[in-house]
């Protein structure tokens, strides 16, 4: 009778260990810092939306949605609110709210062509967009939307020119890194490929510390990268930026730039575990970075098009020289994340 009772608890442990679902959390650590992601399956044409406590190992389904426009969100522990961009009638996409509290859903902005980057500020009143103008399909700009007041404020609005490709706000020094380009010398670029049938350059990127109000603090660098991503230290003094080696190669690598010495650091390089590596961003405490990356099935070659085997968080730890895997959503995309801290 005992023997068969083992067998049976035996049993029971690897039906547990080897079952599946869409997502999966492996080697985990248990760490303060609470994660919101966001999840796309392009199967079902659905975003999800997940709190994960890494110290629990337990996710929990905050909100989810059935939307062709692809979007990001801030979610805003104090209120319980989740904000995001979905498309409208005029084929627009805006910024909307739902409160996850009554599950009302409230249109909060009109006056953009496209609403996509989206994050929060500490005290979850500020709303931080990456946004096209009416009329525009080109030249992204940074925005912001107050929460109390209703107001929106564009930065340099009237510049023509110069383009936004990613931003990060960082709640510990209330200072964003936004990266832009030129796009009158990014088209140059693309004209002198398409006449002479060479290979496609990196835009020279410039990376520069904002604060909240949309004022320039300081120019930290030139790159030219295919930049996948970039965060500002907490206490203000570096920057992290992933990069691929091309445009249509998995190939990526993580640097860290010495704001004051401009000396760059070699942290990370992808792998056949890691390819693909993007959003970077570094942890409260400055002794890591999550990051995102992809899983994908080398027999078919790389597209940057195609929807990866697995789409993974992970975390890499500078002391130790050690990668984590924090979540995993299989044969999905995880399009962006966020914490309280960072």
């Amino acid at each position: 009778m005992k023997r068969l009772t083992l067998i049976l608890i035996i049993t029971v442990m690897i039906c547990i260990v080897f079952s599946k679902k869409i997502f999966s959390i492996n080697d985990h650590n248990p760490s303060e810092s609470k994660l919101y992601i966001n999840v796309f399956d392009p199967k079902s044409l659905k975003f999800t939306f997940y709190h994960f406590d890494q110290s629990q190992n337990k996710s929990k389904v905050l909100f989810s949605k059935e939307t062709t426009d692809f979007t990001a969100f801030a979610y805003s522990e104090r209120t319980n609110i989740l904000h995001f961009a979905d498309g409208i009638s005029d084929h627009t996409i805006q910024l909307f709210e739902n409160d996850l509290n009554t599950n009302q859903m409230k249109q909060l902005t009109t006056v953009f062509h496209n609403v996509d980057f989206i994050q929060i500020d500490k005290e979850q009143r500020i709303i931080f967009m990456r946004v096209l103008l009416r009329n525009e399909l080109k030249n992204f700009h940074m925005a912001t939307y107050n929460l109390e007041t209703q107001k929106i404020q564009i930065w340099d609005e009237d510049n023509k020119d110069s383009s936004v490709l990613d931003f990060n706000y960082n709640p510990n020094n209330n200072q964003l890194i936004v990266v832009s380009f030129s796009e009158d010398e990014d088209q140059k670029k693309l004209d002198e490929v398409n006449k002479n049938q060479t290979k496609l350059q990196p835009t020279k990127y410039s990376l520069d510390i904002y604060d909240m109000e949309g004022q320039k603090k300081k120019h930290i660098a030139d790159v030219e990268r295919f930049i996948s991503g970039a965060s500002l230290a907490p206490d203000a003094n570096s920057v992290i930026i992933s990069y691929d080696e091309a445009i249509d190669s998995p190939i990526s690598h993580v640097v860290e730039i010495d704001i004051k010495t401009k000396k760059v650091k070699h942290l990370l390089d992808s792998s056949n575990i890691y390819s693909n590596i993007r959003s970077v961003k570094y942890d409260e405490k400055k002794e890591g970075f999550y990051f995102l990356s992809s899983f994908i099935d080398e027999k078919k070659g790389y597209s940057i098009l195609e929807i990866p085997k697995e789409s993974v968080l992970s975390y890499y730890d500078v002391k130790k020289n050690k990668v984590r895997n924090v979540w995993r959503a299989k044969k999905s995309v995880i399009v962006n994340y966020s914490a309280e801290h960072f």
